[in-house]
Order: C-alpha cells, then sequence, then structure tokens
C-alpha cells in the first residue's frame, strides 16, 4: 500500500501544483484586467493587418478543450508512461502560469479585441475561481498568451513522448476485419506488406540513442498542424496580439526542452538539494546503481530516457576489478526502453 502511494505522490504533488498556479494566474489575471488601459486603442500589429478579423473568438476554448482532451485519451491507457506524462504536463503548465502571472501584472498593454467587455466584476478573489472554470472572462491579460502555453504543451506531449502506441488498437482492429482465422505470422506478413507501401516515418519517429522520439512522424505533423491553425486562430480573433503568441510559444518550448535536458542529466548533480528532489520527483531515486567509473574515485550517471528513466530490472551492479583480472566486465545500461543491456569490458 505504502509503495502505492509513494508512485503517486508526485504526479499528486504536481496536479496540486497545477491547481495553485492556476488560481494565482486566474487572481492575477482579474487585477491587471482592472490596471489595464482600456481607453486606449489597440497597438499596431501586423498578424492583425494580414489576417482577417473573425468575431467568433470562442473558437480558441474549443482548440484548446479539443489538444486537452486528445494528450489525456492518449496517455491515460498507456500505463508504462502515464504518470511520467502528467506529471510533467502539470509541473510545467504550473511553471507557465508562475511566468505569466508576473508578465500580464508588471505592464499593462491596450486590449486587442474590439469591443471586449470583461464579466468578472466581483471581487478577486472569488472571480479567480470563475475564471478558473471559464465562466467569467478578461480582457487585459494579453502578454502573452496562455492559450498558446496550453496547445504548445499538448502538442510536445505527442512529439516528446508518443512512439506511434497510438496505432496498436487500428491494428488490433484491422487484424480482426481483415485477418480473422488467420494464424498470427500470416497476420503480421501481411501487416509487414501494407507498412512497406508507406514511407517509415508515417507510422514512428526515428529514435535517439535513449530510445526516445527523435524525428516527427505522420501523427506529430497532424498535431504541429492543427497547434499552428490554433495560434492563427488566435491572431485572427483579435483574442492576443502577435508577440503574445510568438513569446508564449518560444518560452514554452524552450522551458519544456530545458526540463527535459534538466531530467536527463540529473545525477550529474546528485549532491544538490534542488537535484535531490527532482530526482525523488521524477520516480529515479531507487536507481542510483546505474553508474560507470571515471577513475578510481569518481563516479558518474549516465543520460536517462524521458519516457520510462531507468530500468531498475535491468540493472547490472558495478564489479570492482581486480588489478591484472581481465575477466571482470562492468555492466552499463543503455538508457531507454528500445536499448537492451551492453557490456563494456574495460
Amino acid at each position: 500500500m505504502l509503495i502505492h502511494v509513494q508512485k503517486y505522490l508526485p504526479l499528486a504533488l504536481s496536479f496540486v501544483f497545477f491547481l495553485v498556479t492556476l488560481y494565482i494566474n486566474s487572481l492575477v489575471q482579474v487585477i491587471a484586467d482592472r490596471h489595464s488601459p482600456n481607453q486606449l486603442p489597440p497597438l499596431p500589429d501586423i498578424g492583425h493587418k494580414i489576417l482577417p478579423y473573425w468575431t467568433y473568438f470562442p473558437i480558441n476554448n474549443y482548440i484548446l478543450f479539443i489538444i486537452f482532451i486528445s494528450v489525456i485519451v492518449r496517455y491515460i491507457f498507456q500505463s508504462n508512461i502515464r504518470l511520467i506524462v502528467f506529471r510533467r504536463w502539470f509541473f510545467i503548465q504550473g511553471l507557465m502560469f508562475c511566468m505569466r502571472s508576473i508578465s500580464i501584472y508588471i505592464t499593462a498593454l491596450s486590449i486587442p479585441l474590439p469591443g471586449c467587455n470583461t464579466t468578472a466584476l466581483g471581487s478577486p478573489e472569488v472571480e479567480a475561481f470563475y475564471i478558473m472554470i471559464t465562466v467569467h472572462s478578461t480582457c487585459g491579460d494579453v502578454m502573452f498568451s496562455g492559450h498558446t502555453v496550453t496547445i504548445t504543451i499538448c502538442a510536445l506531449c505527442w512529439t516528446n513522448y508518443s512512439k506511434g502506441e497510438e496505432y496498436l488498437p487500428f491494428i488490433w482492429l484491422y487484424k480482426k476485419c481483415f485477418h480473422h482465422g488467420q494464424s498470427e505470422a500470416i497476420q503480421q506478413s501481411n501487416l509487414d506488406k501494407k507498412k512497406k507501401c508507406l514511407p517509415q516515418w508515417f507510422f514512428y519517429p526515428k529514435l535517439d540513442a535513449a530510445g526516445d522520439p527523435l524525428t516527427l512522424y505522420f501523427t506529430s505533423y497532424l498535431i504541429w498542424l492543427y497547434s499552428i491553425i490554433g495560434y492563427v486562430l488566435i491572431i485572427a480573433t483579435r483574442f492576443h496580439y502577435s508577440v503574445d503568441v510568438f513569446i508564449g510559444f518560444l518560452l514554452t518550448y524552450f522551458t519544456w526542452k530545458s526540463y527535459q535536458f534538466y531530467t536527463k542529466t540529473l545525477f550529474e548533480r546528485r549532491l544538490i538539494i534542488i537535484s535531490r528532489f527532482f530526482i525523488w520527483f521524477e520516480g529515479l531515486e531507487r536507481d542510483t546503481s546505474v553508474i560507470f567509473r571515471r577513475n578510481e574515485r569518481q563516479q558518474l550517471g549516465v543520460p536517462v530516457s524521458l519516457l520510462i528513466g531507468l530500468n531498475s530490472n535491468q540493472q547490472q551492479p558495478y564489479q570492482q576489478r581486480q588489478p591484472n583480472d581481465k575477466s571482470k566486465e562492468v555492466y552499463i545500461l543503455v538508457p531507454g526502453d528500445e536499448r537492451d543491456n551492453e557490456s563494456l569490458t574495460i
């Protein structure tokens, strides 16, 4: 029972952090909206000049809702990485809420949406809850776009963690409908012939040395095309300035990539307190035996997979080499779920 609690505790902590920062962001939205220069005309914007004005701005909420639900449906049934995906998703979304709360408060820009009227007229502390559940809305929180942040994080979840597993239900359905009664070998042979008709990138991305997706594939292209359409609609509906979308995308992308790189190199800084916290947060505290020796007194951790971290079931102990003994081997785990253990003789 205690093991199950410890397993879900980082996810629970991440979700609480997400809710707290969401409330803070909503509270600052109300405050910033009441200090925005409503009497000033919209700022000059190239995106607003190029794109025709689309008056139905609620479309942005629908775009956001669809991609948000798609990530949940995509990973909720994939038991090997769903905790990792949701834990990092909520955590990075919370970080972006913190950045956005500061950004919309310190500088007030004129409202880009013509005729926008805020519905958050009550106490800021109470209105923040209505904003969280999208019952009320504000107008003056423009720099940077929160919709862009969430859309980008959802797209990055697909790009960084999906390796084509979403095709498995369709493959299973295809076998049931068109190859019912055939042997497993014949079904696999027919499926391989179908795959050869399409380029490899259509089904699966290339993987890096850690077994994580390195390139885009068909589903990823669709997700990013959908995201770009969402960015364009945010600008076309005058929901935000073009720079709000641009800065929101850049901040989210580089924050996401920085955190992924940081988690891959946690063991190199495991003596630092904050690194120890993230080693626990990422569920890597039991994987410290995966090391290699640089010299007699120094040991260094190896990069870990973004998908599943280090597989403790496959770890091999480091064997101390005796003088003039060439029979001993040092086993090094090649991180990532697409690699088997490899042994190097030193």
